[in-house]
C-alpha cells in the first residue's frame, strides 16, 4: 500500500480495511475479514464502489477471483452507474473483461451517459476487447445508441479506428443512423485531420459508396466534405471529391459552401482542388452575395486570392450591398491582399464605391487600420468622396476615434470643414463617440467649438448626452457655450439631467450653464424637470441647491410679476379715462362759450349794420374816433412830451360781468369811457383799468374790430368783429364824415405816396371846419379830436397789408407795442417840433416788454396813457385838418393775446433774420479766406518755381498784403468823428434821411450788421485805431522766407521785440 492510499483509509473502519485489501492486493487479510464478516464482500465505499471494483481498477485478478467465489455481486454499480464490467472495457483489461463475463456479468448495463461497455472498448487502439464483447452479443445488440444517439460505429469513426469500424460494420452495424446533430459516421471520419482518417472514411465508403452517403448533410447542412475542409485534409477531401455523385457546391446552413470554407480558412491546396474539381463552372456566393474569394479577401491570404485571381472562372463580383472583394480586404487591412490585387489586375478601380456611397478608403478608415489608408492614398484614393449621408473617410474615423488615421487623412489633404446631411460636423462625431483627443485635434485645425447641425445641437451637447466627461471639459476649455439652446430650446444641462450624469451637470455649472433654461415647446421644460421626469434623486437634490427651477415655479413668478404690472395698467387706464373725460367736458364747455360768442356776435354785427343803414344811429359828439398806435408817435414828433415813471400806475384786476365777458355790460362799457376826459382832469386822481375788452381767439390774419353799441343806441370801441365784404365801405364813410366810430384793421401796413395822398383829400373834405379855439365839453373834454381814416385805404389795407404791428415790409424794421405809462401829465401846450415818426417809434418802442405780466400791465399802462397823449397832441397840432399818415386801430382795443402773438411773431422773424445774417457772413468769410489761400497759394508756387522776375513776385506779395489789410480796415474801422465822441441819444430834430440809411441797411444787413458797424454808442479803442494806421507803413516782407519763423511776429506781422505803441488818445 502507497502512502496515499494509507491516508485513505486513515482511521477508517472494517469496511475501509476491506478496500484497502482489495486494493492493495491482499488476498488473506481480504479473506479474514469477509470470513469474519460476510455483508464485507459487497461494501460500498463513498463513490457506491465495491471491493470486486477496487480489484478490477487496481488489476487484481486473484483477490477479484477470490471475491467471486465468496458470493459477491458482478453488476453491483456505483454512484454513476457503472458495473465492473463497464471498468475493465474502459480499461482495455482483456482478462477481467473475460472473468466478468464467465461469470455472467451484464454487457448491455448503462451508465448515467447510456453508455455500455461496448462504447467504452472503442476507445482503444486494439479490436481484442470489442472483439469478445461482440462474440456475447446479439445481432441487433451492437447499434445501441448512448445519451447522443451514437453508437459504436460513430465512436470507432471518431476515435479514427479503421479496425474497430470494419469489424462493427462485419457483425451489421448500421452505417447510416444519425446521432443526436445529425451526423453519420462518415462525417466523424472525415472530421478529421489526421491524414490516416482516409482510411477509416474508405472503410465506410467501401461498405455502401451512395450518394446519399456522400452528401449527406447534418441538422445544420453540412456534409462529410465542409468538415473535411474545415479540417484541412487534403487527403479526406481528394479521396471524397473523387467520387462523382460529390455534391461540391453543396450549401450549409449559411449558405456556404466547401469552397467558401477553404477560402476563409485560407486552404489555398484544397481551394485549387475544389476550383479544378468543380464542374458547374460557376462561383457560388453565400446569403449576403459574398464569393468564395470575398472571404479570402478579408482574411488577408494573398496566396488563396492568387489563385482565385489566376483561375479564369473567378471574378471579382460584388456583393448584395455592392462591396468588392477590394473593400472587404481595405475594411480588415489585409495589406499583402491589396497589393496582390493591384498587381495582378490592372483595371480595379480603387474609388469604386458600394450601394451607400462607400469607398474603400472609407472602410479602411472606420476600422482604423492607417498602413491600409496610407496604401490608398499611395495609390490616389479620393480623400474627400462622400457617402449617401455626406460622410467623408475623415467623418468615419472621428466617429471611431482613430486619431492616427484621422492625422493621416488630414495630411493627405481631407476638408475639415464639411458637414454631413444632418449638419453634423467632425467635432459632433468625435463628441458623440466620446473621442477627447480627436476634439482637441479638430479644434486645433480650426473648427469652432459652437457648430450647431441643422437641429441648432452642438457638440457639447452630443456630448452631455453621452456623458463624456473629457470631451466636454476639452470642448468648454475651448470656448463651447454650455447656453445654446437648440431649436427645441434644450441645452447641455438638460440632456445631462435627462441621463443623471452628475458629473456632467457639475462640470456644466461650474463653466456658468443657465439652470433654468427652458424649452421652446408648449410644456418649456427647464433642466429641473427632466431631472424630475426621470426621477434622478441625487441630480434634483443637486440641482436645487444651485437655485434650479421648475416650469410650474417660473410661471408662479411670472403669474405675480403679471398681475402687478396688469394692476399699474389698470390704475393707468382709469386715470387715463377720467383725464379724457375731464377735457372732452371741458371741450364741450369751450365749444358752447365760443358758441354763444359767435350768436352774439353775429347780433351785434346785424345791430350794427341796421345802425348803419339808419341816418341818426352815429353822431360826431357822441363818441369821437380814437387815434391808433400809428397816430400818437406822429403827433408827438410835433408836441412831445415826458413820459411819466412807470411804476406809478395802478395796477388792478379787471372787473368781469356774471358771464365772464370783461368789463360787464356793455352799457357799463360806454359809461367809463365817456368819465375818462373828467377822470384825467381830475387832480391826483387815477384811471381804473377798467377798459371793455373781448378775447377772441383764433382770428384771421386780418381782423377788425368795430366799436360796441351801448343800449342806447350809441356806439363805443372794444368789441372786435370780421368785416367780410365790402358792402361795408358806405357805412364806413358815413362814420368818416362825422359819425363818430371808425373800423379799425388788426393787420396794418404804411399807405404808400399815392395813398397817402388821396386819404388827405378825402380826410380834408369829410372832416367839418376845424377852430383852433374848439374846446370839448366837459364831459370829453380830455378826448382827442376824431380823425377817421378814409375807407378806401382801410380797403386797400385789408386786400394787400402785411401784418406787421410797425407797418413796414421791410426786414428789421418792426418795432415792439410796449408803452411807458404813468400819471396823467398836467394839461398845458408843448411847443411843436419835428420829430419823425422813426425816431419817436424807435423811442416809444426802445423797451420791450420781456415777460407776459409785463405786457399785459404794458397794456393797462398804454390804456391809460394813450387818451391822455391824444388829448394833448390834438390841442398841440395844427388848428387846419390834415391827412392822418398810417392810420390804424388803437392798441388798447387789441386784446392782450392778440398783442402777445403779434410780439412774439415779430421776434421770431428778427431771430431767423438774424441767423440768415449770420450764416451769409460766415460764408463771406470763408469765400474770402479761400480766395486769399488759393492767391497765396499762386505766390508760393511762383516762388518756389523761380520762373519770371522777382520784383514782379514781390510786387504781388506787396498787392496782396495791401489789399488783405485795407479790407481789414474797410470792414472794421468806424468813422474818426466816433472815436473820442460819447454815444448821444436820438436827436429831437434829426431828420429822416438817417433813419431811412438805416433802414436800408437793415434790410441788406440785417440787425447784427446795425449793431456792430453803425451802432451809435459803440467806442473805439485808441490802440487799435494806432494799430490799423500803422498798417500803411508796413514794407513787403517775404512770407515764404519767414514761413518757418511765424513765432518772431505778433498778429500786426511786427517783430516780437519791437515796443508796442502806448500813446493812448
Amino acid at each position: 500500500m502507497n502512502k496515499s492510499e494509507n491516508l485513505l483509509f486513515a482511521g477508517s473502519s472494517l469496511a475501509s480495511q476491506v478496500h484497502a485489501a482489495a486494493v492493495n492486493g491482499d488476498k488473506g487479510a481480504l479473506q479474514r475479514l469477509i470470513v469474519g464478516n460476510s455483508a464485507l464482500k459487497d461494501k460500498e465505499d463513498q463513490f457506491g464502489r465495491t471491493p470486486l471494483m477496487y480489484c478490477v481498477l487496481a488489476d487484481r485478478l486473484d483477490c477479484a477471483d477470490a471475491l467471486l467465489k465468496a458470493g459477491a455481486d458482478v453488476n453491483k454499480t456505483d454512484h454513476s452507474q457503472r458495473t465492473a464490467l463497464h471498468l475493465a472495457a474502459q480499461k482495455g483489461n482483456y482478462r477481467f473483461m473475460k472473468l466478468l463475463l464467465t461469470r455472467r456479468a451484464n454487457w448491455m448495463q448503462k451508465d448515467l451517459e447510456e453508455m455500455t461497455p461496448l462504447h467504452l472498448t472503442t476507445r482503444h487502439r486494439s479490436p481484442k476487447c470489442l472483439a469478445l464483447l461482440l462474440k456475447f452479443m446479439a445481432p441487433g445488440e451492437v447499434d445501441t445508441q448512448d445519451k447522443n444517439k451514437q453508437t459504436a460505429l460513430h465512436w470507432s469513426a471518431y476515435y479514427n479506428n479503421p479496425e474497430h469500424v470494419k469489424l462493427l460494420i462485419k457483425h451489421d452495424s448500421n452505417i447510416g443512423i444519425p446521432d443526436v446533430e445529425g451526423k453519420i459516421p462518415l462525417h466523424w471520419a472525415a472530421n478529421h485531420k489526421d491524414p490516416s482518417a482516409v482510411h477509416t472514411v474508405r472503410c465506410i465508403l467501401d461498405a455502401a459508396p451512395t450518394e446519399s452517403l456522400l452528401n449527406w448533410q447534418d441538422y445544420e447542412g453540412r456534409t462529410p466534405l465542409h468538415f473535411a475542409v474545415a479540417d484541412g485534409n487534403v487527403t479526406v477531401v481528394d479521396v471524397l471529391t473523387s467520387y462523382e455523385s460529390c455534391n461540391i457546391t453543396s450549401y450549409d446552413n449559411l449558405f456556404r459552401t466547401p469552397l467558401h470554407w477553404a477560402a476563409l480558412l485560407g486552404h489555398a491546396q484544397i481551394v485549387h482542388l475544389l476550383l479544378e474539381r468543380n464542374k458547374s463552372g460557376t462561383i457560388p456566393s453565400d446569403s449576403q452575395g459574398a464569393t468564395p474569394l470575398h472571404y479570402a479577401a478579408q482574411s488577408n491570404f494573398a496566396e488563396t486570392v492568387k489563385v482565385f485571381l489566376k483561375h479564369p472562372s473567378v471574378k471579382d463580383d460584388s456583393d448584395l450591398e455592392g462591396r468588392t472583394s477590394f473593400m472587404w480586404a481595405a475594411g480588415k487591412g489585409s495589406d499583402d491582399v491589396l497589393r496582390t490585387m493591384l498587381s495582378l489586375k490592372s483595371d480595379i478601380d480603387i474609388n469604386m464605391a458600394d450601394k451607400y456611397g462607400g469607398t474603400a478608403l472609407h472602410a479602411a478608415a472606420l476600422s482604423g487600420h492607417v498602413s491600409t489608408v496610407k496604401l490608398l492614398l499611395e495609390n490616389n484614393a479620393q480623400v474627400d468622396a462622400t457617402d449617401v449621408m455626406k460622410h467623408t473617410p475623415l467623418f468615419r474615423a472621428c466617429e471611431m476615434g482613430h486619431k492616427d488615421v484621422i492625422q493621416t487623412l488630414i495630411k493627405g489633404g481631407a476638408r475639415v470643414d464639411l458637414v454631413d446631411q444632418d449638419g453634423h460636423s467632425l467635432l459632433h462625431w468625435a463628441a458623440l463617440g466620446g473621442n477627447a483627443d480627436v476634439c482637441q485635434i479638430l479644434i486645433e485645425n480650426k473648427i469652432n467649438p459652437n457648430v450647431q447641425d441643422y437641429a441648432g445641437r452642438t457638440p457639447l451637447q452630443c456630448a452631455a448626452y453621452g456623458g463624456y466627461i473629457n470631451c466636454m471639459a476639452v470642448l468648454m476649455e475651448n470656448n463651447a457655450d454650455p447656453n445654446i439652446q437648440d431649436k427645441e430650446g434644450r441645452t447641455a444641462l438638460h440632456w445631462s439631467c435627462n441621463n443623471g450624469y452628475l458629473d456632467a451637470i457639475k462640470l456644466l455649472l461650474d463653466f456658468a450653464a443657465f439652470p433654468n433654461q427652458m424649452e421652446n415647446n408648449e410644456e418649456r421644460y427647464t433642466p429641473l424637470d427632466y431631472a424630475l421626469l426621470g426621477e434622478r434623486h441625487e441630480v434634483i437634490q443637486f440641482m436645487l441647491e444651485h437655485g434650479a427651477l421648475s416650469i410650474a415655479a417660473i410661471q408662479d413668478i411670472a403669474a405675480f410679476k403679471i398681475q402687478a404690472v396688469y394692476k399699474g395698467y389698470k390704475v393707468r387706464k382709469a386715470f387715463r379715462d377720467r383725464k379724457n373725460l375731464l377735457m372732452k367736458h371741458e371741450q364741450l364747455r369751450k365749444d358752447a362759450a365760443a358758441k354763444k360768442r359767435e350768436e352774439e356776435n353775429k347780433r351785434k354785427e346785424a345791430e350794427q349794420q341796421k345802425g348803419r343803414r339808419s341816418p341818426d344811429s352815429c353822431r360826431p359828439q357822441a363818441l369821437p374816433c380814437l387815434p391808433s398806435t400809428q397816430d400818437v408817435p406822429s403827433r408827438q414828433s410835433r408836441a412831445p412830451s415826458k413820459q411819466p415813471p412807470a411804476g406809478n400806475v395802478a395796477q388792478g384786476p379787471e372787473p368781469r360781468d356774471s358771464r365772464g365777458s370783461p368789463g360787464g355790460s356793455l352799457g357799463g362799457a360806454l359809461q367809463k369811457e365817456q368819465h375818462v376826459s373828467s377822470d384825467l382832469q381830475g387832480t391826483n386822481s387815477r384811471r381804473p383799468n377798467e377798459t371793455a375788452r373781448e378775447h377772441s381767439k383764433g382770428q384771421s390774419a386780418c381782423v377788425h374790430f368795430r366799436p360796441n353799441e351801448g343800449s342806447d343806441g350809441s356806439r363805443h370801441p372794444g368789441v372786435p368783429s370780421v368785416e367780410k365784404s365790402r358792402g361795408e365801405t358806405a357805412g364806413d364813410e358815413r362814420c368818416a364824415k362825422g359819425k363818430g366810430f371808425v373800423k379799425q384793421p388788426s393787420c396794418i401796413r404804411v399807405a404808400g405816396p399815392d395813398e397817402k395822398g388821396e386819404d388827405s383829400r378825402r380826410a380834408a373834405a369829410s372832416l367839418p371846419p376845424h377852430d383852433s379855439h374848439w374846446k370839448p365839453s366837459r364831459r370829453h373834454d380830455t378826448e382827442p379830436k376824431a380823425k377817421c381814416a378814409p375807407q378806401k385805404r382801410r380797403t386797400q389795407e385789408l386786400r394787400g397789408g402785411r401784418c406787421s404791428p410797425a407797418g413796414s415790409s421791410r426786414p428789421g424794421s418792426a418795432r415792439g407795442e410796449a408803452v411807458h405809462a404813468g400819471q396823467n401829465p398836467p394839461h398845458h401846450r408843448t411847443p411843436r417840433n419835428k420829430v419823425t415818426q422813426a425816431k419817436l417809434t424807435g423811442g416809444l418802442y426802445s423797451h420791450l416788454p420781456q415777460s407776459t405780466e409785463e405786457l399785459r400791465s404794458g397794456a393797462r399802462r398804454l390804456e391809460t396813457s394813450t387818451l391822455s397823449e391824444d388829448f394833448q397832441v390834438s390841442k398841440e397840432t395844427d388848428p387846419a385838418p390834415g391827412p392822418l399818415s398810417g392810420q390804424s386801430v388803437n392798441i388798447d382795443l387789441l386784446p392782450v393775446e392778440l398783442r402777445l402773438q403779434i410780439i412774439q411773431r415779430e421776434r421770431r422773424r428778427k431771430e431767423l433774420f438774424r441767423k440768415k445774417n449770420k450764416a451769409a457772413a460766415v460764408i463771406q468769410r470763408a469765400w474770402r479766406s479761400y480766395q486769399l489761400r488759393k492767391h497765396l497759394s499762386h505766390l508760393r508756387h511762383m516762388k518756389q518755381l523761380g520762373a519770371g522776375d522777382v520784383d514782379r513776385w514781390r510786387q504781388e506779395s506787396t498787392a496782396l498784403l495791401l489789399q488783405v489789410w485795407r479790407k481789414e480796415l474797410e470792414l472794421k474801422f468806424p468813422q474818426t468823428t466816433a472815436v473820442s465822441k460819447a454815444p448821444k441819444s436820438p436827436s429831437k430834430g434829426t431828420s429822416g434821411t438817417k433813419s431811412t440809411k438805416h433802414s436800408v441797411l437793415k434790410q441788406i444787413y440785417g440787425c447784427s450788421h446795425e449793431g456792430k458797424i453803425h451802432h451809435p454808442t459803440r467806442s473805439v479803442k485808441a490802440s487799435s485805431v494806432l494799430r490799423l494806421n500803422s498798417v500803411s507803413n508796413l514794407q513787403c516782407i517775404h512770407l515764404l522766407e519767414n514761413s518757418g519763423r511765424s513765432k518772431n511776429f505778433s498778429y500786426n506781422l511786427q517783430s516780437a521785440t519791437q515796443p508796442k505803441n502806448k500813446t493812448k488818445p
